[in-house]
């Protein structure tokens, strides 16, 4: 009988956590997708999909998602990583605080981090709601994407 009743909680548990996630996705739409690409200096070729979101709530104008989409990025992933050389970024954490060159250290991830900053801007925008202006954007990158590796 125990069993029976731990493996009903593990269901359960299962449909409420799956509920939960696909509401959390509900919330929120993917206006832009931006490929980004570049070979490094050790001839090997990176890539790295980024997916922009805003919640329902707050949507991104139209017209914004479809200059952004329409964008040529194909160059942008070069011009980004040979600025990123030039520019490591001067501060970075990690939890054990690994030396630059260590490969575990996050400082490819916050290099790479700022050349986003540079070189994937947005038009601003706002949107009125009952708390006045606001406005919101998330990225993330796709699974394999490895534009960071790049700088390690």
């Amino acid at each position: 009988m125990v069993g029976a009743t731990a493996a009903t909680v593990v269901v359960v548990a299962g449909i409420v956590i799956g509920a939960l996630a696909l509401v959390g996705r509900w919330d929120l739409t993917t206006n832009v997708t931006i490929s980004l690409h570049y070979t490094g200096d050790d001839g090997r070729a990176y890539s790295c999909v980024y997916d922009y979101r805003t919640p329902n709530r707050l949507p991104m104008p139209p017209a914004i998602a479809e200059e952004m989409n329409a964008r040529d990025w194909s160059q942008t992933g070069q011009r980004m990583y040979e600025w990123a050389k030039n520019h490591p970024a001067a501060s970075w954490t990690t939890q054990d605080e690994f030396p630059a060159d260590d490969p575990r250290s996050t400082r490819a991830d916050a290099t790479w981090g700022a050349a986003m900053e540079k070189f994937v801007r947005f038009p601003p925008w706002q949107v009125e709601t009952d708390h006045g202006s606001e406005y919101a954007l998330w990225s993330n990158a796709r699974p394999g994407s490895n534009c960071e590796d790049g700088l390690r």
